[in-house]
């Protein structure tokens, strides 16, 4: 009974650095897209990747490539996942760009992240086809903006959850920027969008639960020999 409750004790230790939800397919293991020009909780809750013209969009070698109308406005791709307020406070959203059309310029990935309690279909419409105002009442702002992405590589930023947390999540991202020259390769591809907590406990709480962690191993191996 001793070892099973200090291996207990272990479990929930481990659980400090896994306590957060992420979005569905961040890193387009699955190659679909779902074709919306509107998602909903009631309706597309857990589903992953939805956009507007779905059919621009290829997912197929594992990342989110899209080839037309980058840069025209109202062209967003996103979706709803349950996050159950495991995700607060400062949390970093980061994600690769793997691949950069050679005849951009001034490129950015936009995105917009949206927290709701409810799930009545109205309330939570979260529009992917206009750049303003796309949320029902029942969604709250979380953080906008946009990230500069001048080259293939990783990028992240920081977004402020609030204290309290939502039971659901609503994220759209889109890529922006301008064209140059005569050319026609205007493509964009990023992979691995996560919305994680920076560090998931301070470095020197790591290392505590690290030496916890050795101890209780000692103890419950002489318990065991006992």
């Amino acid at each position: 009974m001793e070892i099973k409750r200090l291996y207990y004790i272990l479990a929930l230790n481990a659980t400090v650095f896994s306590g957060y939800a992420e979005v569905v397919n961040g890193s387009v293991d699955s190659p679909t897209i779902y074709d919306a020009n509107s998602i909903s909780v009631s309706s597309d809750l857990d589903q992953g990747w939805h956009a507007r013209s779905a059919s621009f969009y290829d997912l197929s070698i594992n990342d989110i490539w899209f080839g037309g109308l980058t840069y025209q406005p109202g062209y967003w791709f996103g979706q709803i996942y349950t996050d159950n307020s495991a995700t607060t406070n400062t949390i970093e959203l980061s994600f690769d760009v793997t691949y950069m059309g050679a005849n951009i310029q001034t490129p950015k990935l936009q995105y917009t992240i949206f927290g709701a309690n409810v799930t009545d279909i109205s309330q939570t419409a979260l529009a992917l086809n206009v750049d303003d105002a796309p949320a029902g009442s029942a969604w709250t702002l979380i953080g906008n903006g946009s990230v500069t992405t001048p080259s293939i590589g990783s990028y992240a930023t920081e977004v402020d959850f609030g204290a309290e947390g939502y039971k659901y999540i609503g994220v759209r991202f889109r890529f922006s920027g301008t064209t140059k020259g005569r050319g026609i390769d205007y493509a964009t591809a990023v992979d691995n969008i996560s919305l994680a907590p920076n560090s998931v406990i301070p470095e020197p709480a790591v290392i505590g639960l690290l030496g916890i962690g050795g101890i209780v191993t000692l103890v419950a191996r002489r318990i065991a020999r006992k």
